[in-house]
This record gives C-alpha cells, structure tokens and sequence, in this order.
C-alpha cells in the first residue's frame, strides 16, 4: 500500500545523492572558472531545501493515511460488533421462554380447560380444602403440575382457608405440614404459594419452610405476593435458584385487561430471554389466553419443570 510513497523517497534520496555529485564536481569546476563558491552553496541549500519539504510532506501524507486506515479498521470492527448484537439478538429472541402457571386449581373441569389451551400451561394444584378435599387427586397421572401451598397473608378473611401454614409455627410444624404435602403429591417437584403476603415477609418463617420443602425434595417459587418476600435472600442463602413469577395477569378480572397483561409477559420474555406469569381459572382468565394463542406461540412456552 505504501510502496508509491518509498519509491518517492528513494528517487529523492538517489536525487540528493546525485545532487552532492554535482555540486562535488561543480566546486571542481569553479575553480576554473569565473562561478563563485558562495553561488554554489546556495545552490546545493535550495535543493536540500526542496528534498526536506518533500519528505516532510511524504510523511505527513503517509501519517494521514495510517490514520484513515485505523479510522477504517475502527469503523468495520463496530460495524461486526453491531452485526453480532443483531445475530445475538436474534437468536435470543428465537429462543425466549414461557412458563405459564394458573394457580388455584382445585375440580376436574378447571383442570380440562387449562389441558385444552393450544400451548404449555401448569397447573397448580390445591392441597384438600374445604372446597374440595379430594384435590390431590387431580394430580395422578400428571407429569407436569405443581403444589399450591396456602401460607398467612395480611387478610382475615383469606387465612381462614383449611390446614394455612402460619407465620409463628415452629419448624416441627412447618415439617409435619410439608411431609404431608408430599405423602398427598408424591410426584410433585414444585410448590408455589397461595396468598402469603405476611408469610413471606417474615425471614424467620420463610426460611423454615424453604428448609422443610428442601428437605422433602421441593423447589419453591415465590408468588412474590409480598413486595418484601424474603424468599430470594434465603435461596442465595442456600445457594440455590431463586424462582419467582414476574407478574399477575388477572388482578383484573377483564378479557381485555388480561389480553394486556399476557402482551406484557410476551414482550418481557423477548426482552429477557424468560418469563413467568400466573393467572387463576377464571372462565375470562382462560379466554384471554385461548384469544392470545398466536402471540404467546411468538415464543417458547414451557412447564415449570423445563424452564
């Protein structure tokens, strides 16, 4: 690339080497002659003179274009690194998972309608409540579900459900409900809570659970009912994956409003790579999803247990 600008400077140098000849034989000759020394000298100094503004403006012109050349080299390594982002984006996106979970599964049907959605939904199953003490039942046979484990809240009215794990019982207590939880879902790999907002507040409490569901070969997702769940402290803790859902899709009970929600969840697992989302076996819960099919196949849903 620069072989242009060396030759320049070797016919320069070859034009000097000459020049010093000639001046050599110029002196000889002024000595014979009328031709002034002093005339001579200045002669030989116009053409040094030529010679240094002609290399110092080779090398100028040899610095601008290194310059260029590494503004060239810069510019095509951001151009690669913009075009490996977008690949890596991409196949990110392609990539991207969905668990979908509905909690409050209790009956049969409500069981039937999530089996009927056209993409992967687990449900969580209730322990036997007053609503149905045979719902551990629905769990035969199924290979991907999980266990909806009641735990205290804030309400009154919602810790009155049947066999709720309170806040000030000892870790006996808490190990005698979670064995029984697993003698009723002996396949069982998942518990997610039910309500809990007070529960999962309480270190003390928390971390008697996770270490009762541990022991018992569980794994917890935390509902994060509470915005101060204690749950991803003590899974560091314990050094193991902290699994949690991301949001609600039906505070609201509205098609359209849980159409929104679901769009929410897709745009944050494209975003992400993942997401979890929970919903509960509301006839519009199931709509929205049913009428959401193609958007949420935009992505990969999975089970609890493959994400």
């Amino acid at each position: 690339m620069y072989i242009k600008y060396i030759l320049s400077i070797l016919i320069l140098v070859s034009s000097l080497f000459s020049a010093n000849i000639e001046v050599v034989e110029s002196f000889k000759e002024a000595s014979n002659s009328n031709i002034k020394p002093i005339q001579i000298q200045k002669k030989v100094k116009e053409k040094d003179t030529i010679i240094k503004s002609s290399t110092v403006k080779i090398k100028k012109e040899l610095q601008k274009k290194r310059k260029n050349n590494k503004k060239i080299i810069k510019n095509n390594k951001a151009i690669k690194k913009l075009v490996l982002k977008k690949k890596n984006f991409t196949k990110f996106k392609s990539r991207a998972k969905l668990v979908i979970i509905i909690d409050d599964v209790s009956h049969r049907y409500q069981l039937n309608s999530i089996e009927s959605l056209p993409f992967k939904v687990t449900p969580s199953i209730f322990p036997p409540t007053k609503m149905n003490m045979q719902s551990y039942k629905l769990a035969k046979g199924l290979k991907h579900f999980m266990v909806h484990l009641p735990l205290e809240s804030h309400s009154k009215q919602m810790n009155t459900i049947y066999k709720l794990i309170h806040t000030n019982y000892t870790q006996k207590q808490i190990d005698k409900r979670v064995k029984e939880i697993r003698r009723l879902f002996p396949n069982a790999k998942y518990i997610n809570n039910h309500t809990g907002s007070k529960f999962s507040a309480n270190y003390k409490a928390s971390k008697r659970l996770y270490k009762a569901l541990l022991a018992n070969g569980f794994k917890f997702v935390d509902s994060r009912t509470s915005k101060n769940t204690k749950f991803p402290k003590i899974a560091k803790e314990f050094h193991k994956r902290y699994l949690k859902s991301d949001l609600f899709i039906d505070n609201v009970i509205n098609v359209n409003s849980i159409k929104k929600e679901i769009r929410e969840g897709v745009a944050l697992a494209k975003r992400r790579g993942y997401a979890v989302m929970i919903g509960h076996p509301h006839p519009q819960t199931l709509k929205a999803l049913r009428e959401s099919s193609k958007l949420i196949n935009s992505v990969k849903t999975v089970y609890i247990d493959e994400f």
